[in-house]
């Protein structure tokens, strides 16, 4: 006989059934309270919930064994069970200051697809803070901040996100290629990121003195400039602004025209 899903029948009594064991294992897995889960576990879901739970042990998530955990994980568990499982997974890895990885995945990853979103935030900023380079990671904070995430995971040679959304079509219809280095400075154009996040992303790429060439089409020279243009010399290696804006126009003049209409308060 196949269950149907507990919202499907409002008429079910509150305190007596065949439906409260369920009701019990679900909120057990919802606290990640795997003992007390264990105890109202369907005969299917028995082994798996009993294998988390002897790679948690006696303690907290934070101090499970993660080669248990990544061992015990089966493709045939149903949601509520993979859930745990990221959870898991996500508050093991985020359990120090630097979060961990695995399989190339921080452990905001986890977090989230486990559904903790708030935890996922917090973890993500910290993986940031020591990796300001890693694209993934980039990728993963879009999820919260789309605009900047898409803009550096793009900028530290990560693939372009939807979440650049009206960016990428801008830089798309000044011909400028390739597109990704390019949404940093089209975001400050369309007063959806600040100098500041520039600055950064030049840090991380450790772009931090004057561009030696003056290369039509690059925009990693032109982001530098922009600091520049817009009174936030980046580093000692400062034009001022009248040269950045003639530095500017060289690289690229129709990005440059994007910055006069920027300056005049206009956006994209």
């Amino acid at each position: 006989m196949v269950e149907r899903p507990l919202d499907e029948d409002a008429t079910l009594p509150l305190f007596e059934g065949a439906h409260i064991p369920r009701i019990r294992f679900e909120n057990a897995l919802e606290r990640l309270d795997l003992r007390a889960a264990l105890a109202d576990a369907p005969a299917a879901l028995r082994e798996g919930v009993a294998a988390m739970a002897a790679a948690v042990g006696a303690g907290s998530a934070t101090r499970a064994d993660l080669d248990a955990l990544v061992r015990c994980r089966s493709g045939d568990w149903p949601a509520v069970l993979e859930r745990a499982w990221q959870r898991l997974v996500g508050r093991r890895l985020d359990a120090h200051g630097i979060p961990q990885t695995l399989d190339d995945q921080p452990a905001a990853a986890y977090l989230l697809r486990g559904g903790e979103r708030e935890r996922a935030w917090k973890s993500i900023g910290r993986h940031l803070q020591h990796h300001p380079r890693d694209a993934r990671g980039w990728e993963l904070f879009a999820h919260f901040e789309p605009v900047l995430g898409a803009a550096r995971c793009a900028f530290h040679g990560g693939r372009l996100l939807p979440a650049a959304g009206d960016l990428i079509d801008a830089v798309t219809e000044d011909g400028l290629k390739p597109v990704e280095p390019w949404l940093l400075s089209y975001g400050w154009f369309a007063h959806q990121l600040a100098l500041d996040d520039i600055a950064q992303a030049l840090e991380a790429e450790h772009l931090i003195r004057q561009p030696q060439l003056l290369v039509p089409g690059d925009a990693k020279a032109f982001a530098w400039y922009l600091l520049d243009a817009g009174g936030r010399p980046f580093g000692r290696d400062s034009v001022g602004v009248i040269e950045a804006r003639k530095r500017l126009q060289r690289i690229s003049r129709v990005a440059f025209q994007r910055y006069l209409a920027r300056v005049a308060g206009k956006s994209l």
